[in-house]
């Protein structure tokens, strides 16, 4: 179970996977922290080119591809 949703989550932009991370936290950050992430998920959603992937694979139903990206955490 645990494995499944890991190779779920891999399989994510690497920018989604971060935004992860940050939402498990968020329950310690307070307000500002919570702000913070709202206001960075909402520009990341729409103002990067791995959110344009992800939009232009979903209508192309196609696989996105995410290995321009680098991978950070």
């Amino acid at each position: 179970m645990a494995l499944d949703w890991a190779k779920k989550v891999n399989a994510k932009s690497p920018t989604a996977q971060r935004m992860l991370k940050y939402s498990f936290n968020m329950i310690d950050d307070g307000l500002v922290g919570q702000q913070i992430f709202a206001g960075e998920t909402t520009r990341l959603a729409y103002m990067t080119d791995e959110a344009a992937e992800g939009r232009d694979s979903f209508l192309e139903k196609r696989e996105p591809d995410w290995s321009p990206f680098p991978w950070h955490f």
